[in-house]
């Protein structure tokens, strides 16, 4: 006899069950939101919930992660496709703001709710990998260590822009962003960061 693959249901499930935790904690931050609130939000009971993630933590964990990962991998595929540093940082921000902008919710998780325990470890994993992504796109004249702290900076720079740019479309209500929203933000905090940048070499 031959079972059904169960895997695409399951899959799907699990992934439904991220995309309303995202905007459940988006919406009330993690300490506020409880396994019954996603559960009755994604049209299921909590026992079924926890089929699948065995705490809250587990749940906003991996929404963490998954959101660190899919930067990442963007980032990598656009990046190589530039030849020159300058081009490189470019579009890494362009990528950035891009993701900051479309997948508003996750980001809102990220900058805007406190984090703390594991939650914090998670934040903090995608930093570094962002950290180590954009070091070998700084001049290599420069030492390791001085380069991974210029890095530090960059993903400073972005994630205090993501952070106000959020707070902003918080304070008027999340109205649709507007279509250059991400370029803008990317083209403004490129320059920033490159002209930085020079400046730090010139001295």
């Amino acid at each position: 006899m031959v079972l059904p693959d169960e895997r695409p249901v399951h899959n799907e499930r699990r992934t439904q069950f991220l995309n309303v935790a995202k905007k459940v904690f988006a919406q009330n931050g993690f300490q506020a939101t409880t396994m019954d609130d996603v559960a009755r939000e994604a049209g299921f009971t909590k026992p079924i919930l926890y089929q699948y993630f065995t705490s809250k933590a587990s749940l906003y964990q991996e929404i963490v992660a998954s959101t660190g990962a899919t930067l990442i991998e963007t980032l990598m595929a656009e990046v190589a496709t530039r030849e020159l540093p300058r081009e490189k940082i470019e579009v890494a921000f362009r990528v950035y703001f891009n993701m900051v902008v479309n997948d508003t919710e996750a980001f809102r998780l990220l900058f805007i709710h406190t984090h703390d325990g594991e939650t914090a470890n998670e934040l903090r994993k995608v930093e570094m990998n962002f950290v180590s992504f954009l070091v070998p796109y700084i001049d290599s004249s420069i030492g390791h260590d001085d380069r991974r702290q210029m890095a530090a900076g960059i993903v400073g720079l972005a994630e205090g822009v993501a952070t106000m740019w959020l707070v902003q479309q918080e304070s008027k209500g999340w109205p649709t962003p507007a279509p250059d929203a991400a370029e803008r933000l990317a083209d403004h905090s490129a320059r920033l960061a490159w002209g930085g940048l020079r400046a730090l070499l010139r001295d």
